[in-house]
């Protein structure tokens, strides 16, 4: 109990840094407008930084019931899971079927290891029980290998670095060349070495594992996590690259040693001056609730939320009017080439109301 209080005697309420809803327009109903009513629900605690990396964590005032969603590590351990190439093999699609009586989720960014080539999902997906043969875009992360090495894919419990979650989750024209850029630039700066080009011989590099492992005792030793914390804020230096928050702890918990551990490698070759602070973490959080969010329906259970342009890429992964996952990525000015807009003529959820276009 005492640590607990101690971390709620640091945190910034989001509340405080809200701005008050202007215009004409009436203020949505919580349920249309989920993302405002989770942000609206959220504190952001003591940041913790080793090196450039910055840790903070963020809580919920709001009291969740446990999701009990099947993560993708405890469905392939059980056997609930299958996920295979799609017709011997296509580069942008992996076939994925749930074989258990449970909700599966699979979070945008993990990597799949195996069969033809490693990939990286390209979004969130909730998979309902007994779901068959669901097609969900992927993107190649190991581009020298067009070989089988097994018919299923498996997991190394690994994550994409915020870039190339940033770029996935963009789905560009030119997303996958990017993908492969950023793979070649950072085992390049690593000194990783993979005849294939694969983007998991970084974690799988003896001296990366090492100081990896460091990175990740620091960061663990200075955060205490309780049953309120609900996602996290990563900074690099003094800019925010990756937001991760979910609909429990629970969720949150059993996700977060990937996320910590994609940012350890990303923190190994890039060391900005400097460490985020806690206001900025807010702020940035606090600017989600006020975008204007592109709505579609989520490849099998829920719809999804989309803005990107202004200061970051934000996607919501909504089921049952309750996010179950909502991210962010800074939008760089270089991501926003001409022909790489996200798609933009879907219904629209704006931070005062609701439209459509």
């Amino acid at each position: 109990m005492k640590e607990r209080i101690a971390a709620a005697s640091v945190v910034f309420a989001l509340a405080l840094f809200l701005p008050a809803r202007q215009g004409n327009t009436a203020a949505l109903p919580e349920a249309a407008d989920p993302v405002a009513s989770l942000v609206r629900t959220l504190e952001v605690g003591k940041p913790v930084s080793h090196g450039s990396l910055t840790v903070v964590p963020v809580y919920s005032r709001r009291a969740a019931a446990r999701s009990g969603f099947v993560t993708l590590e405890e469905a392939i351990k059980t056997g609930a899971v299958e996920i295979t190439e799609v017709d011997g093999g296509r580069v942008p699609q992996v076939k994925i079927s749930n074989l258990s009586k449970s909700v599966l989720f699979l979070m945008a960014g993990e990597i799949l290891t195996g069969c033809r080539q490693d990939r990286i999902l390209a979004q969130d997906v909730l998979l309902g029980p007994g779901t068959k043969n669901l097609i969900v875009p992927v993107y190649c992360v190991e581009q020298g290998r067009w070989t089988a090495q097994s018919a299923a894919f498996t997991s190394k419990e690994s994550l994409g670095t915020y870039k190339l979650r940033a770029r996935a989750a963009e789905k560009a024209p030119a997303a996958q060349s990017r993908i492969w850029e950023e793979v070649e630039a950072q085992n390049r700066a690593l000194g990783v070495t993979s005849g294939s080009s694969a983007y998991q011989a970084a974690y799988d590099q003896e001296d990366n594992r090492k100081a990896i492992g460091v990175v990740e005792k620091r960061i663990k030793d200075g955060l205490r996590l309780d049953e309120g914390v609900v996602g996290a804020v990563i900074g690099l230096g003094k800019r925010v690259v990756s937001v991760d928050i979910f609909t429990d702890a629970q969720l949150f918990y059993k996700q977060w040693p990937k996320i910590l551990k994609s940012s350890a490698l990303a923190s190994l070759h890039e060391k900005p001056g400097g460490n985020l602070s806690q206001r900025e973490a807010a702020e940035f959080l606090r600017s989600f609730a006020g975008r204007d969010y592109g709505r579609k329906p989520a490849l099998d259970l829920g719809y999804e939320l989309e803005s990107g342009g202004g200061e970051a890429m934000v996607k919501a992964l909504v089921y049952r009017e309750a996010v179950v996952h909502l991210s962010g990525f800074p939008q760089e000015p270089e991501r926003l080439k001409v022909g790489d807009a996200p798609e933009q003529r879907m219904p629209v959820i704006r931070g005062g109301g609701r439209t459509s276009r």
